[in-house]
């Protein structure tokens, strides 16, 4: 399992605020591109009676990371009682087709659950580098990873991440810097399956 140090925060601004207050720091963009996630979850589980977070350890995605990888990809994350990521990783296994991997999990009785379709732009100016995430068209998000790509720089840990990002007067939720994008996600679906016009239907 390829483990991972990273934090993640929402913005609290528009898109292009939020680049103006970025360039007003030396940040220029760096690299533009799209990450499709298909989450699938085994059919025969009741979400309905679940937390949206032990859900979530039960998924499995199918990744498109257009134009440069596809994977299916399991997510391991592990919580401390406030809810912040303590340690976290991943396995990935490469993929060629995005719709027969998800037609061979259909088989094996999962069901997809939701998408999430991410917008990245990476920024960096000479001492930091980030990646503005714009989520399903509604959210924007802020993250930042121990190893950066544009810029010589490895961060130690989570703390280092916060202090970096701290360092910028951006329009952030700084109470947050482990928020959970599918998390937000689903709870928007759950909120549905649970109306009780849904239920009346399904």
């Amino acid at each position: 399992m390829q483990m991972e140090t990273e934090i993640t925060v929402l913005v609290k601004t528009n898109y292009e605020t939020l680049k103006k207050e970025l360039k007003t720091y030396g940040f220029q963009e760096k690299e533009k591109y799209t990450v499709n996630d298909v989450y699938l979850i085994d059919g025969t589980i009741d979400i309905l009676k679940m937390k949206s977070l032990d859900i979530l350890k039960n998924c499995v995605l199918v990744r498109d990371i257009v134009g440069i990888e596809k994977d299916l990809l399991y997510k391991y994350k592990k919580f401390d009682t406030n809810g912040d990521i303590i340690e976290q990783g991943k396995v990935e296994c490469p993929i060629i087709d995005v719709d027969k991997a998800i037609q061979f999990m259909k088989m094996l009785k999962y069901k997809k659950l939701f998408n999430i379709v991410d917008n990245c732009v990476v920024f960096a100016n000479d001492t930091t580098e980030l990646v503005v995430q714009l989520v399903n068209s509604k959210y924007i998000f802020i993250e930042m990873e121990s190893k950066c790509e544009y810029i010589k720089k490895e961060y130690k840990n989570v703390n280092d991440l916060k202090n970096e990002l701290c360092r910028y007067n951006l329009s952030i939720d700084s109470s947050n810097f482990f928020v959970k994008k599918a998390e937000i996600i689903l709870n928007e679906i759950l909120t549905t399956m649970h109306n009780p016009l849904y239920l009346s239907i399904y």
